[in-house]
Formats: structure tokens, sequence, C-alpha cells
């Protein structure tokens, strides 16, 4: 395992889609990561983890409060014999307390990696509890047909962009009952809890740019900035303002 603390990444940052052969985690201490990587388009604040595993081809994007430009946190690359029990596709994973106690005491560590046996105890206490961390349900998976993938691809380019079903049924020559599923079987969502999704990622990086809590809702194509509130509330355990002061 190796940990490297990353600091002054420039907002907006894409680092191109690209492999390795460890699996890695990213830690978000400040600033938003954005990921693709296995078809599952991923938000990481704070707070969470983002797993990738080895080989699998990924992409990156930062995103940077105006106030606090860039981001901090951590990278861990971890070896594929590390990596057993792990999530076998993209995740953004929660922090229980144990874990994060774990964590933070590995990143005293000066090289980045366990030099003795008690360290190497931590390390590996900590990956039993990566390997049972429950999975953030901020994450959206790519359908398979190419057809739904053009109409998954503008919704989340464009989560404010409420075309109704029989709309994109018309423009991709499929029928609605078609569309509604093999949507839901290639995703495991319908199509309404998939842009509901991709609308609260896309609000998490505007509130992270410095947007407000209201611009945010209207231009997110929320009926009331109190729909926006209860939907973010319910998801990610706390309100768009707090999330924005705590990142």
């Amino acid at each position: 395992m190796l940990l490297s603390a990353q600091h002054g990444s420039i907002p907006g940052m894409v680092k191109e889609v690209h492999s390795h052969p460890e699996g890695q985690l990213y830690v978000s201490l400040q600033g938003v990561i954005v990921f693709e990587a296995g078809g599952n388009r991923s938000v990481l604040p704070p707070g969470r983890l983002g797993w990738i595993p080895p080989d699998m081809p990924h992409g990156v994007s930062v995103h940077g409060n105006q106030l606090r430009p860039g981001l901090a946190g951590y990278t861990l690359h971890l070896r594929p014999n590390l990596c057993h029990g792990m999530p076998e596709q993209s995740r953004v994973l929660t922090f229980s307390p144990l874990a994060q106690a774990l964590f933070d005491r590995m990143c005293s560590w000066p090289q980045g990696w366990p030099n003795d046996e008690a360290e190497r105890r931590v390390m590996e206490v900590f990956l039993d509890e990566m390997r049972v961390a429950q999975a953030d349900p901020l994450h959206l998976t790519m359908p398979r047909h190419p057809r739904l993938q053009t109409m998954a691809a503008a919704i989340a380019e464009n989560p404010a962009d409420d075309t109704d079903l029989d709309t994109w049924a018309e423009r991709l020559a499929l029928s609605r009952r078609s569309i509604t599923r093999h949507f839901r079987s290639e995703t495991g969502m319908s199509l309404v809890e998939w842009r509901q999704v991709a609308r609260l990622q896309k609000g998490m990086e505007m509130l992270t740019a410095g947007t407000s809590v209201t611009t945010a809702a209207m231009e997110l194509g929320y009926d009331s900035v109190s729909a926006f509130i209860a939907l973010f509330r319910r998801v990610l355990g706390t309100t768009p303002a707090r999330f924005a002061q705590f990142e």
C-alpha cells in the first residue's frame, strides 16, 4: 500500500481515462472529485472514499471551492493481493468511525506505507473495514444499450432537462415500455430516480464551487428550493447549506 497526499489540484482539472494494476482509494478532504469507472459516474465529497478496482479504466475531474480552490486529500494505491474482498465495481464508500480513526493514524506515516508489524496491523484492520463499508447512494450506473447510453449521458450532462419519456421514446426510436424496462434492468433505477441522483451529483459540484442553494435549486430544475433541500437531506443526511459549509 502507498498513501500519498494530494494538494493544489486545479479546479476543473480532468485526468484522462487511464488504468493501473493497483486498486485505488480516493479520499477528499477539500473539494469534490467526480470519477467515471466501470460504467458508474460517482461524486466523491469530503468525508467519503472513492474505490476503483485494479486495471479498471477510469477518468477523474476535480471541483474546488471558490474560496478554497483546488483539492486536498489522499490517494491510496493497493497492490492486487491487498484488494481481495473489495468491491468488484467502482464505488463511493462511507467511513465508519473506526475506519476514520485508522485512516488518521495512517496519515501520520512519513513514507506513506507501514514500516513495522504494528503499522501493518493498522493497515489490515483498515482494509477489513473497507471490505464491509456501506456504499454511498450517489453513484450512477450507465445503461449498456447504446441508445439508452445516449439518453443517460445527456441527462448526466444537463440533469435540469426534464424531457419526458414519450419524447425520449420518439428520439431514440424505442417504445416507452422498452425504455422503462431496459433502463431499470441495466441501471437498477427508474429514469426518474436516475435523474434525481444526477441532479444531486451536479448540485454537490455547484455548491462546492460556491453557488448558492437557491441558484443551484433553480438551475437544476427543482420546483422549489425546499424540494431540493428535502431531497438533499433525505439522501445525504444533511442540508445543502451545511454541506457547503463543511466542504
